[in-house]
């Protein structure tokens, strides 16, 4: 496919002052502390791996809240910083802090190939990936889903959880009830058509609206994710093309590792992931008001280099 594909990624560094400082202000509590703000050097190793296993990728676009990583070279012709005040359509929802309302906003990045693939920084690439992997000739694309069923309880579980369940909500009021369960999709690199996202804001737009104004994560938020998969497999004009592909954890094709307080059970993943190199893996910090020097995070921080090796030209030192 001959076509250009960017990679996008959003970022934060919660160790920064300024953040923390914001979050009081915002919160009246130090909430920097949680690992969906943490900072473990996850980005330069994702973008490492990006590099070697999809060389194809065009320009990388990072999304922050005008932070830069230290170590980034800015300059670098495939590298595109991007702030939030350039692409969220109303000055007055930052600073924003609700990865679910970043999201809505991707399509909107300046100089964004049509098609791209959207990653969180904890994502990585193990072994090469082509763009007939993710994009098909035909128009239509891959959907990668894991077996978990998507929640759908709109008053239990986590703000994202219950996320999900209202976005199946809208879903459903849109497209009508499925005719199969939905899954979750995956923590995988997401591909996306510009397009067709500004489509969707056309078409739900008091749902991007609402959410983007969320500046923490919310129970009636739309994931982005969710919406934009299962419109593409459940509307009358754009179902067809589109492929699902069922991705099992802890095969060769995907790996979900969540960080959490099992030192042993840590330790082996480690292990098995070097020897293994899943093609997609995710390695999640689910280490929630753990101090930066924690022992699970000093290892994360070890694990990372030695699975990704090799510093490359956007990497300054």
């Amino acid at each position: 496919m001959a076509e250009e594909i960017d990679a996008v990624y959003t970022w934060v560094d919660g160790a920064d002052p300024a953040v923390a400082a914001e979050l009081r202000r915002h919160t009246g509590s130090a909430a920097a502390s949680s690992s969906r703000y943490r900072n473990n050097g996850e980005l330069r190793f994702s973008l490492r791996a990006l590099l070697r296993h999809a060389p194809w990728v065009r320009r990388i676009h990072i999304l922050t809240n005008g932070q830069r990583p230290r170590w980034l070279n800015c300059s670098h012709p495939r590298i595109h910083l991007v702030t939030h005040a350039e692409v969220f359509p109303e000055p007055q929802c930052l600073p924003i802090f609700n990865s679910h309302a970043i999201e809505m906003c991707l399509h909107r990045i300046p100089g964004l190939s049509r098609r791209f693939l959207y990653l969180n920084d904890d994502f990585f690439l193990c072994r090469d990936v082509a763009p007939r992997d993710f994009f098909f000739e035909n128009g239509g694309q891959a959907i990668f889903v894991q077996e978990r069923p998507l929640a759908s309880d709109r008053d239990r579980g986590s703000a994202h959880d219950r996320a999900c369940a209202h976005t199946q909500a809208v879903l459903n009021a849109r497209w009508g009830a499925p005719p199969q369960l939905r899954r979750l999709p995956t923590h995988t690199p997401q591909a996306y058509d510009r397009d067709l996202l500004f489509e969707l804001e056309n078409l739900f737009q008091d749902e991007f609206r609402r959410t983007a104004a969320h500046r923490f994560r919310s129970p009636d938020d739309v994931v982005l994710n969710v919406l934009y998969c299962y419109s593409l497999l459940e509307s009358p004009v754009w179902r067809g093309a589109h492929k699902v592909q069922l991705l099992p954890d802890r095969t060769p094709q995907y790996r979900l590792f969540m960080l959490e307080r099992r030192f042993l059970r840590t330790m082996h993943a480690y292990e098995r992931i070097l020897r293994e190199r899943p093609r997609f893996l995710c390695i999640n910090d689910d280490l929630d008001g753990s101090p930066p020097y924690h022992p699970l995070l000093l290892s994360l921080r070890a694990f990372l280099p030695l699975c990704f090796r090799g510093r490359t030209k956007v990497e300054r030192r």
